[in-house]
């Protein structure tokens, strides 16, 4: 298999790898952001219980001086720059009272309301803090009340949980990635099974696909490849037929031609231009024979339209070409089943190579005939191509598959029943027209 070859196994790890990978990366930040907050939010609790603790033992002396009744015996406050602080300045930040664990420094800051904020402090110390302004009675004027703790120790607690958890996400990111490369693998066996039975029908160990051996998901897929089979076989048993019938008829005027040129006659002249026209005329009805009608069949459109449509579906899936048709209840054509697939086949096929990204059928009775419309959606033909692209063996563009046979397999078997092929130009696109003798309904179905 070569390295640039699609693979359905490489594309399936691939985007569930690249999941796991993102969803795992987004659960990492989202729960160490919750990490995060829910310390904040309890550091925020201890600040505001500081807080009240602190102000609980402020009052205004007889002297209409600011004092503390009883300092917070957290023994933090009074350990030199031990990351737990307070201070009470008046609105000019002026420092009234604060702990002795600031020494000689302050924190400067204003406040009009409660409020937590992030603050440097001594040391460059990273601080959380509460700030409050208060007002306590018979004091002149507000005070500015702050409670600040280190937060390192909760930075260093967030990295630790996000470090821990990415690594358990990375654990589990492995373990789901091995679990979804043996969903992927039992989860393909089944086509690797559809292959094998394949393999065994083209060896001529088979005829047709066991659907007992294959899951459901698989069963519809393997009822189309059983229809193309089908088709494929009664294509061949058709050429078939008209090779032996054209051997056999051929063998006389070659013997004829070899006792001639084993002969001294003169007249051998005479004898290869009635041979020769006698060949011509038997591979002449032969080819005829294959393209035989019978007007007195009756083959119904729709089923045939509806058969072919997924079939194609399937066939250009790759490219995921839809296929719309819009047939009208109750059309048959006068003809043998066979003819319609090939006719309709071949047109499908074609339109599905060249169009961009939709194939519409479209068939209707005017009058006494049968007009089905196939229509493409992709780049449309020379005007002076129309006409040659319908001879048999031509090929306009050799990038896409194909013999070139088609289209002018679908003209001839038209033309056999009376009816045409044409085709135009559309916009976009390109519109083949077939015009087919219509069965009448009161027709007796086929035998």
């Amino acid at each position: 298999m070569s390295a640039r070859q699609p693979s359905l196994r490489r594309r399936l790890l691939l985007v569930g790898g690249i999941g796991l990978v993102l969803v795992s990366v987004l659960a990492s930040v989202l729960l160490g952001e919750l990490f995060k907050r829910s310390a904040r939010d309890r550091l925020d609790g201890e600040l505001q219980q500081d807080m009240l603790t602190l102000l609980a033992q402020a009052e205004i002396d007889p002297d209409g001086q600011l004092r503390l009744r009883q300092e917070p015996n957290d023994a933090r406050f009074q350990r030199v720059f031990s990351g737990a602080y307070w201070q009470i300045t008046d609105r000019n930040g002026k420092v009234l009272l604060q702990s002795r664990s600031l020494w000689d420094q302050t924190l400067p800051v204003t406040a009009t309301g409660p409020a937590e904020r992030n603050l440097s402090g001594p040391m460059q110390q990273s601080l959380r803090a509460r700030v409050q302004q208060v007002r306590l009675p018979r004091a002149s004027q507000p005070y500015i009340a702050l409670v600040a703790h280190d937060r390192s120790a909760l930075d260093a607690d967030t990295a630790a949980f996000r470090q821990r958890s990415a690594l358990a996400l990375g654990l589990l990111v492995a373990a789901w990635l091995a679990v979804l490369a043996s969903q992927v693998h039992f989860g393909l066996r089944p086509l690797r099974g559809l292959g094998q039975q394949l393999e065994r029908i083209r060896r001529g160990d088979a005829e047709r696909i066991d659907r007992s051996r294959l899951d459901l998901e698989i069963a519809p897929l393997a009822d189309e490849l059983d229809a193309l089979l089908d088709h494929h076989q009664r294509m061949v048993a058709r050429a078939r037929s008209s090779a032996e019938d054209l051997a056999h008829a051929l063998k006389t005027p070659l013997s004829v031609l070899v006792a001639e040129a084993e002969g001294e006659g003169r007249g051998w002249r005479r004898t290869v231009h009635e041979q020769g026209a006698r060949m011509r005329a038997s591979i002449d009805r032969y080819l005829a024979a294959g393209l035989a009608v019978d007007h007195h069949q009756r083959s119904d459109v729709a089923p045939a339209v509806e058969a072919l449509c997924r079939l194609m579906t399937r066939v250009h899936a790759g490219r995921r070409i839809r296929f719309q048709m819009d047939v009208a209840h109750g059309l048959a054509f006068a003809g043998a089943a066979t003819d319609l697939e090939e006719m309709l086949g071949n047109l499908l096929d074609n339109a599905g190579k060249w169009a961009a990204s939709e194939v519409r059928l479209r068939a209707l009775a005017k009058q006494d005939r049968l007009h089905i419309e196939v229509r493409d959606d992709g780049p449309g033909l020379d005007e002076a191509k129309l006409e040659t692209v319908l001879q048999r063996g031509v090929r306009l563009d050799e990038r896409v598959e194909g013999s070139g046979l088609g289209l002018a397999i679908a003209a001839e078997i038209a033309a056999s029943h009376g009816g045409s092929l044409r085709l135009s130009n559309e916009n976009p696109g390109l519109r083949a027209r077939l015009e087919l003798p219509l069965a009448p309904t009161d027709a007796p179905p086929p035998r």
